[in-house]
């Protein structure tokens, strides 16, 4: 690959002969490119900042940087992205998720893709706070987010509360709130805000309860089939 065509590629390409054949196509189809040694090319679009990622084929450890070049990595995202598939998908969707970042669309769609089921309400909804420019976000948590640690635990709900300052418009306040849900009739949320209230309410009922796979511990004092809720809050 000759020196003007490194330019085209970021530098984690630029040693791959294989793109050595995509640069020349790129010559023949005759992709603008500014010669700063030939005044016939002024004018014409430079494309040495154009950036060749094959995400989909990348090898696996290629994707945190990625990342990185994309800006999804840390609190953007790449934290919570449980699996490789997610990761791939982050960072495709990276450059119109940041076009659109400080809306609510950026918002959502970003826990889409981090498949975290979310309800999401703003100030002026129906149920609102009725607060000018706040919101309430309620995430919903499962064992698949951090692999080996329990579903709800403070690790996760800072990286959750993370990417939401990340995204979320910079003028608003919002009320956080993360819960865990599973397949069974049965949810239970821990609950803590700013580091000094736990708070949780259980309600009993007799009739039992498919058994739970996940590794959650009740006590001793609840039914099999039980309806606990508690919540991790955060008001900003």
């Amino acid at each position: 690959m000759t020196e003007r065509y490194d330019r085209v590629y970021p530098p984690m390409l630029r040693g791959d002969a294989r793109f050595g054949a995509l640069a020349e196509l790129t010559r023949r189809l005759g992709a603008p490119y500014a010669d700063p040694d030939s005044a016939a090319t002024q004018g014409q679009f430079e494309t040495g900042e154009l950036l060749v990622y094959l995400v989909d084929n990348a090898q696996e450890a290629l994707l945190p940087r990625l990342a990185e070049q994309f800006h999804v990595s840390g609190d953007e995202g790449w934290l919570l992205a449980s699996d490789d598939a997610k990761r791939r998908e982050l960072i495709k969707r990276a450059i119109e998720l940041h076009r659109y970042k400080g809306t609510r669309w950026a918002l959502t769609e970003v826990f889409r893709v981090l498949g975290i089921r979310i309800e999401l309400k703003e100030w002026w909804e129906a149920d609102g706070s009725g607060q000018a420019y706040t919101f309430d976000l309620t995430a919903w948590a499962n064992d698949n987010l951090l692999p080996g640690q329990a579903v709800l635990n403070p690790r996760l709900y800072q990286r959750l509360r993370g990417m939401i300052e990340q995204v979320k418009p910079a003028r608003s306040a919002y009320g956080f709130k993360i819960g865990a849900a599973f397949r069974q009739p049965l949810r239970w949320v821990g609950a803590l805000q700013g580091r000094a209230l736990n708070r949780a309410d259980a309600a009993c009922r007799p009739n039992p309860a498919k058994p739970l796979s996940q590794p959650l511990r009740l006590a001793a004092a609840l039914k099999p089939r039980a309806v606990m809720r508690a919540y991790m809050e955060s008001n900003r």
